[in-house]
């Protein structure tokens, strides 16, 4: 059981480090966050039966990753 999480864990994250490069290619590929400043974008990331959020920051010129999370978790927003 271990070495299966062992080995999801290591596949969520070459999938996560796959998918940021596309937020650094195109940076405005992201949806815009409801009740957020416009410089806030998510980008989803397909996993298994669920996925990945990230929220990012892109302010026309650099794009800062502010959190990464599970779908099914609690949002990441204050």
């Amino acid at each position: 059981m271990a070495t299966k999480s062992i080995n999801a864990a290591k596949r969520a994250v070459k999938t996560i480090r796959e998918s940021m490069k596309m937020i650094e290619k195109q940076p405005e590929v992201g949806r815009p966050v409801e009740d957020m400043e416009p410089e806030y974008r998510e980008w989803p990331i397909n996993f298994g039966d669920s996925g990945y959020i990230v929220l990012y920051r892109y302010d026309g010129h650099t794009a800062l990753i502010v959190a990464v999370r599970h779908q099914k978790e609690a949002g990441y927003r204050a």
